[in-house]
C-alpha cells in the first residue's frame, strides 16, 4: 500500500467532505448533520489555513486527512487541528503521524510554532497518537446540551434588563466578562470569522453591558455565554437563555453549549439548574515545536 501525502486547495472540499462521511461513520458522536457547507463554514470559522492542510491519498482517492486552522493562541500566531479524519482501513498505521510531520515542517517554515487540538476523552487511539507526536493535555472541557422537551421553565425576567442584538464590532468589552480563556472553537477570534449567520444577544442593564449570548444555528451551538462578574447571581444568564430559546426552539430540538471547563463548578451548576445534561467531554492538547 502507497499512500501519499499532499497539500490541500480550496477546491478539494467536496472529496474532504466525503472522505469525512467515511472517516466519521463509527465515531462516538454523529457527524451526520455536518453536510459539505456546515463543514466548510465551521473550517472558515476555525482559520482555515489549506496550503497548511494535507491529505494522504492511495491511487489518487483520499483515505485520510487533516483541517489546519491558523489564528491567535495564548499571545501568539498558533494552529489548530479543525479535524482529522482517517477511513477505518487506513487507521493504526501510523498515517495521522505521517500527516502531521508534513503540517509541522510548513508551519515551521511560516514561523509557527504551536498546534492546539481538541479530542473526545474516551477516543484513547487518537490520544495515544497524539501523544506519540508530542501533544500533551492542557485541559479538559465538558460539553452539555438542552433537550426542549425535557426543559425546565426558568424565565426569570430581570426588572430593568434589555435583551438587544450585538454586533461583532461590539464584542471587545465582553472578554473582561470571561473567567478562563475559551477554546479555539469558541473564540472570540472565531466568533468573527463565522461567514454565516449569527445570533449575538447582549444584556443591557442601566445602560451598561451585562451579559453576553453568541449561538450558531449553523452548528446550533453556544459559543458564550459570559455575564458581568459585580451582576451575576441576579438571573442574567436566564434571561439571555430565555430570550435564545424563544428564537430557536420551534426551529431545533436541543441546543448545544460545548467546552465548559471543567473545574468551573459554578457554570456546571448554573447548567444542571437550566436542564442541560452532560453528553461527553474533551481534553485540549498542545504541541510545541
Amino acid at each position: 500500500m502507497t499512500i501519499e501525502i499532499r497539500f490541500l486547495k480550496n477546491k478539494n472540499f467536496n472529496e474532504i467532505h466525503a472522505t469525512s462521511i467515511d472517516a466519521f461513520s463509527d465515531y462516538a458522536l454523529n457527524m451526520s448533520n455536518l453536510t459539505d457547507k456546515i463543514l466548510y463554514n465551521r473550517a472558515i470559522k476555525n482559520g482555515i489555513s489549506f496550503e497548511s492542510s494535507v491529505a494522504a491519498y492511495e491511487n489518487d482517492r483520499m483515505v485520510g486527512y487533516t483541517l489546519v486552522g491558523i489564528g491567535p493562541w495564548k499571545n501568539t500566531v498558533s494552529a489548530f487541528d479543525i479535524t482529522t479524519g482517517i477511513i477505518k482501513p487506513y487507521r493504526s498505521q501510523g498515517l495521522a503521524s505521517r500527516m502531521f510531520d508534513f503540517i509541522l515542517k510548513k508551519l515551521a517554515s511560516k514561523g509557527i510554532h504551536k498546534f492546539v487540538l481538541e479530542v473526545l476523552q474516551n477516543n484513547t487511539p487518537a490520544i495515544k497518537a497524539y501523544e506519540k507526536i508530542g501533544f500533551y493535555i492542557v485541559r479538559e472541557l465538558d460539553c452539555f446540551q438542552l433537550e426542549f422537551n425535557k426543559k425546565k421553565t426558568f424565565y426569570k425576567k430581570v426588572n430593568g434588563l434589555q435583551i438587544q442584538s450585538v454586533q461583532k464590532d461590539q464584542l471587545s468589552p465582553f472578554q473582561a466578562f470571561l473567567d478562563w480563556p475559551p477554546s479555539w472553537e469558541n473564540s472570540f477570534a472565531a466568533i468573527q470569522r463565522i461567514p454565516d449567520e449569527l445570533v449575538l444577544l447582549s444584556a443591557v442593564h442601566e445602560n451598561r453591558p451585562g451579559g453576553l449570548l453568541a449561538y450558531y444555528p449553523g452548528l446550533n451551538w453556544i459559543m458564550c455565554l459570559a455575564v458581568d462578574k459585580s451582576l451575576r447571581r441576579t438571573g442574567i444568564a436566564t434571561d439571555l437563555l430565555s430570550s435564545l430559546i424563544e428564537k430557536i426552539q420551534d426551529k431545533v430540538p436541543l441546543v448545544k453549549l460545548l467546552n465548559v471547563l471543567h473545574t468551573d463548578d459554578g457554570t456546571i451548576q448554573f447548567l444542571s439548574r437550566m436542564g442541560f445534561e452532560k453528553y461527553t467531554s474533551q481534553y485540549e492538547m498542545e504541541l510545541e515545536f
